[in-house]
């Protein structure tokens, strides 16, 4: 079952906790993504893995991570799914979030933070944790954060 990483839901982290890229002749391009079974696992491959995500006020969601010894947010770059079944991506690469643009989402995350994070432990990779303090990016001055509390 193939999917492109973009189109995972939170159904599909409910069904199987943990997605691969294949990199190989049979994954249509780099953003296929398919369930990793036990044969699957190998440090050749990067995996997604279902994560908790819990928000200030105690509400929690089910997202991803991307599962890495390094547990900067730049390697992990986190993923939530919101209610709505959008995804809010903690990690921006080199483009600072615009919260303008997404008045909704900004109203509703100005009120979350901080949110701490939990991956599942799977297939003998252990648990990642942390905690987001805004939406990140790399900047000339290296990450920064666009935080969304005072």
């Amino acid at each position: 079952m193939d999917k492109q990483v973009y189109e995972l839901t939170a159904d599909d982290f409910a069904q199987y906790g943990a997605w691969f890229f294949p990199m190989d002749d049979s994954a249509e391009d780099e953003l296929t993504v398919r369930p990793i079974g036990k044969e699957d696992v190998c440090s050749d491959f990067q995996v997604v893995i279902r994560t908790r995500f819990c928000c200030a006020n105690g509400k929690e969601y089910i997202g991803y991570l991307y599962w890495d010894a390094n547990a900067s947010v730049e390697y992990l770059k986190p993923v939530m799914f919101m209610d709505d079944g959008t995804c809010l991506c903690f990690w921006n690469g080199i483009v600072k979030p615009a919260w303008e643009k997404h008045p909704g989402i900004f109203d509703f995350m100005s009120s979350n933070f901080p949110i701490s994070f939990v991956s599942e432990p799977l297939f003998a990779m252990p648990s990642i944790t942390g905690e987001l303090e805004g939406l990140y990016y790399l900047s000339d001055a290296g990450v920064s954060i666009v935080f969304f509390y005072d």
